[in-house]
């Protein structure tokens, strides 16, 4: 029980805060320097499909080698950086491929993403690791 409540506060919590950050923040930067690569409509069943897919596996991860490495230690830190880490590795997998391959893929859309990512999966982690001591911990 303890896992499906926090990580679906996770999910709600991750979905919420990329959400915001897409369509205030990255949305308009998208379009100026990529705006020649950008769909032209975008269905909401479309990116509930798609996105759904990368959200639940992602998430998974990030209460997998966040959230428990955070309990497991008993650290907030440890469940900050781990969490922090996966999302180096997976936004910066994504962002570097991007800027290896597509000829004029900016740095700063990679670097951003990269960023980003580490803080929102660190960010995510700690909220479930938060989650998990405030309704689970017996200790």
């Amino acid at each position: 029980m303890e896992f499906i409540v926090v990580y679906a506060a996770m999910l709600v919590i991750y979905v919420i805060v990329d959400f915001v950050w897409i369509t205030l923040f990255m949305q308009p930067y998208f379009t100026a320097n990529l705006g020649h690569l950008l769909r032209e409509s975008v269905g909401t069943s479309f990116l509930i499909t798609y996105g759904s897919i990368f959200f639940i596996f992602y998430v998974l991860g990030l209460y997998w080698f966040g959230v428990r490495a955070g309990i497991t230690s008993n650290s907030a830190i440890t469940a900050t950086l781990s969490g922090g880490f996966l999302g180096l590795l997976a936004y910066g997998t994504y962002g570097l491929t991007n800027f290896i391959f597509f000829k004029g893929y900016p740095l700063s859309i990679t670097l951003l993403d990269i960023t980003w990512g580490s803080l929102l999966g660190g960010a995510v982690s700690l909220c479930g690791y938060l989650i998990f001591l405030r309704f689970f911990y017996q200790g």
